[in-house]
């Protein structure tokens, strides 16, 4: 399947789940307001140690809460792949039964890409104190490389694990197994999700920037607080919708090329 062919798709499968995207609104515009208090620091002035202490804990349940409504979102949208219809009712059961997996997933992810910024920013803290221009540039150098070829080799590729883990119902051991195999055989399919991405983030760039515009040239009109909650419900709406376009894109994309992944490298297309 061809990256366009996959966010056309994306597009086509979230129209059949506008009640999913309701609900991811109505998700992050609590979200978005519950915030609003964390953000109201005067400039040029410090926030409070209790401000920065309920801005850290908030953050920490609203990431918590995100991964039970991932887990619920992509069990829908594979519903909807595979069954032609949302199953709404099913919300909760699925973000109950994907969320330690998908909790734990994560974490590996994170500690993978812990350890690789350690090991790049190592080389650059060791040769420092020789005060060598030349070896600091050769260290720079090679930490990027690092990061670089760490992104090729492993977090691009492991962008596909929640799909297996969802799709394919794996653990997360098998899911990660899963998502470097399929994503690296042909090595060719790793540039391909880097271009899903891009495509993906632009067309997402588009429309924020176009109702960003619009919503901006309303609200100046309005109060100040009027406008704040216009703006969190107009990014809510977008957050919404792409979320789940990008879901299903990716979604339909990790279908196609887990099925037949001999062939795959001559099915690719722009």
């Amino acid at each position: 399947m061809g990256v366009m062919e996959a966010v056309k798709k994306g597009f086509g499968i979230t129209a059949k789940s506008l009640g999913l995207v309701v609900v991811l609104f109505v998700f992050n515009l609590i979200g978005n307001l519950l915030s609003m208090p964390f953000a109201a620091v005067t400039p040029g002035t410090n926030p409070t140690a209790q401000l920065t202490a309920g801005a850290l804990i908030f953050s920490l349940v609203y990431i918590l809460v995100s991964i039970f409504f991932q887990g619920a979102s992509l069990a829908m949208v594979r519903d909807v792949i595979k069954e032609g219809k949302l199953k709404l009712a099913n919300f909760v059961s699925g973000g109950l039964k994907y969320y330690l997996k998908l909790f734990l997933l994560g974490l590996l992810i994170i500690l993978i890409i812990a350890i690789i910024a350690v090991i790049a920013g190592l080389l650059v803290v060791i040769t420092a104190p020789l005060n060598n221009s030349i070896v600091t540039a050769i260290a720079v150098i090679i930490a990027i490389a690092i990061t670089v070829g760490a992104g090729i080799m492993y977090f691009l590729p492991l962008s596909l694990s929640p799909y297996a883990l969802i799709c394919e119902d794996l653990g997360v051991m098998d899911a990660l197994k899963k998502s470097l195999k399929v994503a690296k055989t042909p090595f060719v399919r790793v540039f391909y999700i880097l271009l899903l991405f891009v495509v993906l983030i632009l067309i997402s760039l588009g429309i924020g920037f176009v109702v960003g515009f619009v919503v901006g040239l309303i609200s100046f009109a309005l109060p100040v607080g009027a406008g704040k909650v216009l703006m969190a419900a107009a990014t809510s709406a977008i957050n919404g919708y792409l979320g789940v376009v990008m879901m299903a894109s990716f979604m339909v994309y990790y279908l196609s090329i887990a099925g037949s992944p001999a062939v795959a490298d001559k099915s690719h297309k722009i």
